[in-house]
């Protein structure tokens, strides 16, 4: 449950500094395309989580 919450936290993160990037773009008039910034999103979410959860076996060593 806890790497859940964990998963969760990051993603929330990751959307909430899209949301203000995407404010920012589009107040100063430049268009963000949604199709690099919807697979460029899970993508660093997962990169993230992979480095805060990491491996309980690699932590010991």
């Amino acid at each position: 449950m806890k790497n859940v919450i964990k998963g969760a936290v990051i993603t929330l993160g990751i959307l909430v500094a899209l949301i203000v990037v995407n404010i920012i773009c589009n107040s100063t008039g430049h268009e963000l395309n949604s199709l690099y910034t919807g697979v460029i999103t899970p993508i660093i979410a997962m990169a993230i989580y992979e480095k805060v959860s990491g491996n309980p076996e690699d932590k010991k060593a």
